[in-house]
């Protein structure tokens, strides 16, 4: 029986939980039919991906079957282990077939021993419930603070990035400084930030993605789901995969069980490990609220898919607001308009009201009447800072004529003995040769509060500075209920053999028929796909290419890595798979 005719003959929900578990494949395009399904799960990419979730008796009774040596294993344990290997796609049939990539893999890697142990006991962890999901929520918030924080950051002033691409230490020094935050923290809010799509590369270094602002005024549930997705994928260390042993740990330990029991036997739960740190992964669990008190918290058991309802655990609650006479806020959840227009966050959940960011809002419309009504009851020192600020806010005038100076006769002769390069026309009026915008700055170094004016002389209503990098598209995704869906809607999708199809299939016998409709259906509609590609020197690459022609022997293409035009010799492409297509470019 044929992998495709294996897939055909799957019901509905044992399909759907094959998909579920080869989450690689619910990408768009999407397979059309058993056939490309049965192409893409035996494609190298969905290989390595699922081959890295694999637990040790797994990878012990598939290199068994590779060999012809399962009836040499435990006998009690032999059959749940493939039936584990079976729901997953790796083997099927009463002959136990394999993917042709898969058992070359497995013929020349088989390193893991002949013996099956079983899954490691673990005890349980003594804990309370309560306690658990309070300290999960505490990580959660502080994990969205921090990052927030950061962000707002470099909102205003871009991250610093060295010539070499990446952060300096001296860079992430002042930025936990700043935080008051352990550099290792740091780095991993600025880890989550880029593979969440938050951060990315401008001009200036590294600033916020457009999609920031979205994310920001989120929910916090959805907010801390985005960086939990992003940690439980993320690259680790040197695998470009991803991180299994995030994944291993936490499904090791769901259910209660001690996460250091887990952490003792993860060389069982995760063999394809490297020598990664896990006193790192845990720690970072802990971070995110995932791990709390030796378990899994239900944030936890989200990522794994064995608890939905994280609005339960994050709610979205109002904000609260202590205003101290300290001129500081403590500000629980998001902070309101009046908090974020007239202080600065100095760290966490502590906000700054100060003489510059208070004439700052005010710079940005606010009246003080408005600030003190938002605010509420406000400490004796704020207000008085606040009605200071106000009344002389606007006592200096900078209207553009390149530029003149409005202000009373003693404060204009005040201006002209102190700073240079102003001259006095009139008792309140002076002149620079400077623009309106150095005028303004040079003015509010020295302490005053000028305000803007146009060539009418009417206010101008400043808007902040801020820089954004262009963000990453997504990927378009479906849910594994909705392929199966079209798939057993339309099980069989005839490949187009066309002329095209002809021409390639003369010159590549190596192909299988579904890779030659891909490339196919690829150079007459200008789509995209990805090549494995063997060159005459003997090196295997793999491209992203969009082909356009087809020259005698060569692909005429362009190259996505080499951001230029390539040829291809068709004979030297080893396989062929469907490129994954962004919600942008649908």
């Amino acid at each position: 029986m044929e992998f495709d005719q294996h897939l055909a003959g799957l019901g509905e929900t044992a399909l759907v939980a094959l998909l579920a578990a080869r989450p690689d494949v619910l990408v768009e395009p999407a397979p059309r039919g058993f056939a490309e399904l049965a192409q893409r799960l035996s494609s190298a990419s969905s290989l390595v991906a699922v081959l890295q979730t694999l637990n040790r008796d797994q990878l012990v009774a598939g290199e068994a079957i590779t060999a012809g040596r399962q009836h040499q294993l435990d006998r009690r344990l032999f059959p749940p282990v493939l039936a584990q290997l079976t729901a997953l796609g790796l083997v099927w049939g009463t002959d136990l077939r394999l993917p042709p990539l898969l058992a070359q893999h497995w013929s020349l890697d088989a390193g893991h021993g002949t013996v099956l142990t079983g899954r490691p006991e673990l005890p349980l962890a003594r804990t309370d419930a309560g306690a658990v999901r309070r300290a999960a929520q505490a990580a959660a918030a502080a994990l969205l603070d921090g990052v927030t924080s950061l962000l707002d950051r470099a909102t205003v002033q871009p991250i610093t990035a060295l010539r070499k691409g990446g952060i300096g230490s001296r860079e992430l020094s002042r930025l936990a400084r700043e935080l008051s935050a352990e550099p290792g923290v740091v780095t991993l809010w600025l880890g989550l930030a880029g593979t969440a799509g938050l951060l990315g590369e401008v001009d200036a270094g590294f600033a916020p993605t457009t999609d920031y602002p979205r994310w920001r005024d989120g929910d916090p549930a959805r907010r801390w789901a985005q960086l939990a997705l992003a940690w439980h994928s993320r690259p680790q260390s040197d695998q470009p995969e991803g991180g299994p042993v995030r994944r291993a740990l936490l499904t090791a330990a769901a259910g209660g069980f001690s996460v250091r029991a887990a952490v003792a036997e993860i060389d069982w739960f995760c063999p394809s490990r490297d020598d990664e740190d896990i006193a790192d992964v845990v720690r970072e669990a802990e971070l995110l609220g995932t791990i709390a008190a030796d378990t899994v918290t239900e944030l936890g058991d989200h990522l794994i898919g064995r608890f939905e309802d994280i609005d339960a655990v994050l709610p979205r609650v109002a904000a609260g607001v202590i205003l101290q006479s300290d001129l500081t806020a403590v500000v629980s959840g998001l902070a309101p308009p009046a908090i974020e227009a007239a202080a600065v966050r100095e760290a966490g959940a502590v906000w700054r009201f100060s003489a510059a960011s208070v004439r700052s809002a005010l710079d940005t419309g606010w009246r003080a009447e408005d600030l003190l009504r938002e605010l509420g009851d406000v400490p004796q020192p704020l207000a008085y800072l606040i009605k200071d600020v106000n009344r002389r806010h606007g006592h200096i005038r900078v209207r553009e004529v390149r530029c003149c100076v409005l202000a009373d006769e003693a404060t204009a002769a005040e201006i002209a003995h102190r700073l240079p390069r102003f001259t006095l026309l009139a008792p309140t009026v002076l002149s620079s040769s400077d623009s309106p915008a150095t005028v303004l700055a040079q003015l509010r170094k020295a302490g005053y509060a000028p305000v803007a004016e146009d060539r009418a002389g009417q206010i101008v209503v400043e808007r902040p500075a801020e820089h954004r990098a262009a963000a990453d598209p997504a990927e378009a995704r479906i849910t594994a209920e909705e392929l199966a869906a079209r798939l057993i809607a339309e099980p069989h999708v005839p490949i187009r053999r066309g002329p095209t199809f002809r021409r390639l299939a003369e010159q590549n016998q190596t192909l299988s028929q579904v890779e030659l409709g891909l490339l196919a259906d690829a150079l007459d509609h200008e789509g995209d796909v990805v090549i494995g590609y063997r060159d005459r020197k003997g090196k295997r690459t793999v491209r992203r290419i969009r082909p356009e022609q087809l020259l005698g022997d060569w692909l005429d293409s362009w190259c996505y890595l080499r951001a230029d035009e390539r040829n291809f010799a068709v004979a030297n492409i080893e396989s062929v798979e469907a490129a994954q297509i962004t919600e942008a470019g649908r």
